[in-house]
């Protein structure tokens, strides 16, 4: 099997080259003056390079490693409770071609956007990429993607104990994938400072395939588990080891486009909680030229009047051509409420669009296109402004067995009624209460009594609810 030459489902790569000790030497040679502690820190990396560079446990096959896509130097978080803003600083180490952005709950934003309050400032052999958010904000990733489709993903913990944290690293890792016969391949990862099993970090994999004359891409994440197809074994040593087994017949399936994206995640646990490093590369026993397919994106939840909206459109494969998304068959442009952007490697491609304030407007049906040799055009899905359901919720609440909670959040004028399924009996609810949300938005719950003879043991009670607001309804069924 010939190995020749990744971001979320997603879920965003330079030359393969040996790791040595120059290009290290190279990066960090002359860090400023004030960088005493991080001096210090590359001084260790560099003594274990030397003392391990021909002792480490790899394999015995000569291995091409990538190389390693971006170097985590420090992480700054301050907090400013009064403003209810928290500022985080990362310095990273790169090379001159890597790309690097940040994912801010579901929204990528690019490393110097002053709307989205995110700045770069280059340094002597580091950059410092800045980016102020809300303390509401879940998920804060900071990304770096490298022209041979190496990622490193940092993912950072907005709301660590501490207000102010600051901390130094010096973590380096690379992967590595191979053929080992013509069904079997293995997928690499050493770092320094060197994998310890007792530590906590797990491998994974995940295969993308696509069958002959199908332009949709199909990916499993690759389990220990054996089946029919594919068998797969972990290995946790100084160098963490994944082995992918085909069967003839998966091989036979996809032998035309066949990738395999290897990931290594370190659990840190503080203001960085983990970083994730993967690489992808084309496993498939036969290359044609220009292959390439989609890959279904997960559409956003139901997105209320006012909420930010972003929607992808992802293609994997060999010399894809550029792509981009369009909202009922037209092109979709930049302006001061529409962010887009897009990140690229030799093998995958991602182009985003962002609505910062979602509206009737953004309604219609989305689709991915590509304009290469012919146009061709994925679709995605259909996005409507309606009230939801947060199911989330309804579990939380003080319920008793006489009632059940339903929790809907929209627009304007939100209005839930609900009816018998059978018998179309209109359901009086015990109580209801409101609560703003935004400007725009606002929370109703409502309390629905259920009758003494649905007290029985293992009775369901099966309605019909249908939630309305300014922008439209949601119908939707229930069983108590």
């Amino acid at each position: 099997m010939a190995v020749s030459n990744f971001l979320l489902v997603l879920s965003l790569s330079c030359v393969g080259l040996t790791f040595s000790v120059s290009i290290i030497q190279n990066e960090f040679q002359d860090l400023k003056n004030g960088q005493e502690e991080i001096k210090k820190l590359l001084k260790e990396v560099l003594y274990q390079f030397n003392k391990t560079e021909n002792t480490t446990q790899t394999p015995k096959k000569s291995l091409n490693w990538s190389q390693f896509g971006s170097t985590l130097l420090s992480v700054n978080k301050l907090t400013f409770k009064d403003q209810e803003k928290v500022l985080v600083e990362v310095e990273l180490s790169h090379t001159r071609q890597t790309e690097v952005g940040w994912i801010v709950d579901s929204t990528i934003i690019g490393a110097n956007e002053y709307n989205f309050g995110t700045t770069s400032t280059g340094k002597e052999n580091s950059t410092l990429y800045t980016i102020w958010c809300s303390t509401s904000v879940e998920f804060l990733e900071l990304i770096s993607l490298s022209t041979d489709n190496f990622i490193t993903r940092y993912n950072i913990d907005v709301h660590v104990n501490a207000l102010n944290a600051k901390k130094y690293y010096q973590s380096v890792c690379q992967g590595a994938i191979d053929d080992i016969n013509s069904t079997s391949v293995a997928a690499y990862f050493r770092c320094l400072p060197e994998l310890d099993s007792k530590d906590s970090w797990y491998q994974r994999m995940t295969i993308y395939a696509k069958y002959e004359e199908e332009n949709e891409i199909i990916f499993n994440f690759l389990e220990s588990e054996p089946n029919p197809y594919v068998n797969v074994t972990y290995e946790r040593n100084s160098t963490a080891t994944g082995t992918v087994v085909f069967s003839n017949r998966a091989l036979e399936k996809f032998k035309t486009f066949l990738f395999l994206d290897s990931q290594l995640t370190l659990n840190l646990n503080d203001v960085v909680r983990s970083i994730t490093y993967r690489y992808l590369q084309d496993i498939s026993p036969e290359n044609t030229n220009d292959e390439f397919g989609f890959l279904e994106s997960i559409p956003n939840q139901e997105p209320l009047e006012g909420e930010r909206v972003t929607i992808s459109c992802d293609v994997l494969g060999r010399n894809h051509p550029p792509v981009r998304v369009e909202r009922d068959g037209m092109t979709i442009s930049e302006t001061g409420d529409v962010y887009i952007t897009s990140s690229r490697s030799t093998l995958w491609t991602t182009s985003y669009v962002t609505y910062l304030h979602a509206s009737k407007e953004i309604e219609g049906n989305y689709t991915c296109v590509a304009d290469g040799k012919s146009r061709e055009v994925f679709p995605l899905y259909n996005i409507e402004l309606k009230p939801r359901v947060r199911w989330d919720l309804m579990y939380d609440a003080n319920v008793t067995d006489e009632s059940k909670h339903l929790v809907l959040e929209g627009s304007e004028g939100l209005d839930v009624s609900c009816s018998k399924f059978d018998n179309d009996t209109v359901v009086v609810f015990d109580k209801g209460q409101r609560m703003t949300l935004t400007k725009r938005t606002e929370r109703l719950e409502v309390w629905i009594p259920r009758s003494s003879q649905e007290l029985e043991p293992y009775s369901m009670w099966h309605i019909s609810c249908t939630a309305t607001d300014k922008n439209g309804e949601n119908t939707f069924e229930l069983y108590l």
